[in-house]
C-alpha cells in the first residue's frame, strides 16, 4: 500500500468515484492547498486511513444497489486516533441507462 495523499484533517470534501475506486473529481473542505488526486485510486493512495476496505464495502454495496442517494456514518481508524465522519453518497447514471452506474459522488464530512 502507498503513501496516503490526504492527511486525518485533509479527508473532508467532495470525491467523485468510477466503479474502480478512480478520483474524477474532488473538492476538499475547508478550500486550501491539496495534492492533485484526479487519476489516482481512492482507497489505495488518497484515503489515510487504516479501515479503508471497509470504507470501500460501504461505497461497493451502495453501488451495488439501487438507491439514488445514502448515508452512513463511519469511524476512520488512524495509528493514534480514531475520526468519526458522517458520509453522503450519491448516484451518478448514464443519460440513456439510468440504472447503469457511472460514477458515485462521496461526501466526508466531520460526524458526531
Amino acid at each position: 500500500m502507498s503513501v496516503a495523499l490526504l492527511t486525518a484533517q485533509e479527508l473532508f470534501g467532495l470525491f467523485e468515484l468510477d466503479a474502480a475506486g478512480t478520483v474524477l473529481y474532488y473538492r476538499i473542505e475547508p478550500s486550501g492547498a491539496s495534492p492533485d488526486m484526479a487519476g489516482h485510486n481512492f482507497y489505495e493512495e488518497v484515503a489515510p486511513f487504516e479501515n479503508v476496505e471497509e470504507f470501500r464495502r460501504c461505497v461497493t454495496r451502495f453501488t451495488r444497489g439501487a438507491e439514488p442517494a445514502d448515508s452512513f456514518k463511519f469511524d476512520c481508524r488512524y495509528e493514534d486516533c480514531v475520526q468519526p465522519v458522517k458520509v453522503l453518497l450519491a448516484r451518478i447514471s448514464e443519460r440513456v441507462y439510468h440504472d447503469r452506474t457511472k460514477s458515485v459522488l462521496v461526501h466526508i464530512r466531520r460526524g458526531a
